[in-house]
């Protein structure tokens, strides 16, 4: 059980906040590597999404080590905390993966292309991610203080991303054809943010501590490997948190405004539909107290799900594209800001079970599978791409090319949002034990 929290102070609440969104602009901007290795240094699409997926692979192994190295930290600093550190690596690898040239050979390309995205994710972006929720766990204490934390700082959250998701399309259709212009809009996020996404790490100390005798407990590979056989929830949370970082993975959506509606810069006039998309996580808190979390993931997809089916006749329309932009956005706010809360009833269930609490482990376990859903979805688009006839040389692509890219963008999302709600209905037995036992 944790301690009650303290009332969360303003400055507390945006501290916390400010290293998602540096590493949220990371997340934005490996979105368009497919299109910057297709375009810009002029790698076969599947070529790319084949080295995307292995390095996401090994990704999703790293991240059940680092669930392990993170439960079993106890610095000064604390367990999660130091880990932010991480923020720097990953900054520098991902400018140096922006660096590639065009004139490297291919072999060149796809070596500096496979190191630097995995630095990136496996090392680096891992780490972190791991330490998430034994951080925000120890740094405000019981759950209902994380649920706001969570939800009011996804505003700030949003609202950060939504600026540079607005603001990169731009720049990348001024820039990016110049040579060297991927570097500078890389170079001039990265000085900022990540000294914005540092204040986390300095001013958000670990308060609180989860276990009944107030000592941190060591946890074994067994340990893991017992939670992971005998607590089946767990992989019901990691498959609801990979399916949105699947279609992200895939990276669609800029496919299929440079190419169906012919204009890249106009996806930045549609990222202000998710400006209303955001004050919907204000609701959080309230919706908690008549819901579960995991509720939420399942309403939240079934609304998604009307979205992405649109998609596909909304065409080049843009009111419409906007409106279906709206629904489809849905399915990842819970998923991304309601997960803690989950992880955490989860850390109960292995305390049934008679075993450690293991936050580090349980958010290693999802983040494996958002790993393994970010490859399918790189592996997907490649080859899709290259199914329809995709040539990034070419100024016009054929008709199978433009099909492929709006299939992607609407049928395929919407039947792995059917998958979430039906893993979300899986999932209620797991509230009625936790309920039972509160009672």
């Amino acid at each position: 059980m944790v301690e009650k929290s303290q009332k969360i102070s303003v400055g507390r609440l945006l501290a916390w906040n400010t290293r998602p969104i540096s590493f949220g602009t990371v997340t934005i901007l490996m979105g368009y590597l497919s299109m910057f290795c297709t375009d810009s240094l002029k790698m076969s699409p599947v070529l790319v999404g084949t080295l995307l997926m292995a390095s996401k692979i090994f990704d999703g192994l790293t991240d059940l080590i680092a669930g392990w190295i993170v439960d079993n930290t106890n610095t000064k600093l604390g367990k999660g905390r130091p880990y932010e550190l991480c923020l720097i690596g990953t900054w520098v690898c991902t400018y140096a993966l922006f660096a590639s040239n065009v004139n490297w050979s291919t072999t060149a390309k796809s070596i500096w292309l496979l190191v630097m995205y995995t630095l990136v994710w496996s090392i680096f972006g891992t780490m972190m991610n791991a330490a998430e929720a034994p951080y925000i766990i120890r740094a405000f204490g019981d759950p209902m203080a994380i649920t706001k934390v969570s939800a009011y700082g996804g505003v700030f959250i949003t609202l950060g991303c939504m600026v540079v998701s607005i603001i990169l399309p731009m720049l990348i259709g001024k820039y990016a054809p110049v040579p060297g212009g991927w570097q500078k809009i890389v170079l001039v996020l990265a000085v900022p943010l990540l000294i914005l996404g540092l204040l986390r790490f300095i001013f958000i100390k670990e308060e609180f501590n989860p276990n009944e005798n107030n000592e941190e407990e060591r946890v074994g590979l067994k340990d893991i490997v017992n939670a992971l056989k005998t607590n089946k929830y767990v992989w019901l949370l990691a498959i609801v948190s990979m399916i949105p970082q699947m279609i992200q993975g895939m990276g669609a959506i800029n496919y299929y405004f440079n190419i169906v509606v012919g204009d890249i810069t106009k996806l930045s006039a549609l990222q202000l539909f998710g400006f209303i998309t955001t004050f919907t996580i204000i609701l959080f808190p309230t919706l908690m107290k008549k819901t579960t979390a995991m509720n939420l993931i399942g309403i939240f997809a079934a609304l998604s799900f009307l979205g992405y089916f649109g998609i596909f006749f909304a065409g080049t329309n843009m009111i419409a594209l906007g409106v279906c932009f709206f629904f489809s956005g849905l399915a990842a706010l819970p998923v991304s800001y309601m997960r803690t809360p989950i992880i955490m009833e989860l850390a109960d269930y292995n305390e049934i079970n008679n075993l450690p609490r293991m936050e580090g482990s349980l958010a290693a376990a999802t983040n494996f599978t958002i790993k393994i859903g970010q490859a399918i979805g790189a592996f997907l688009l490649g080859t899709m791409l290259s199914f329809g006839k995709y040539d990034g040389a070419l100024s016009t692509q054929p008709d199978s090319a433009i099909l492929v890219i709006r299939i992607l963008n609407s049928f395929i999302p919407a039947i792995l949002m059917v998958v979430m709600v039906i893993c979300v209905l899986a999932y209620r037995p797991l509230e009625k034990i936790l309920k039972e036992k509160a009672n």
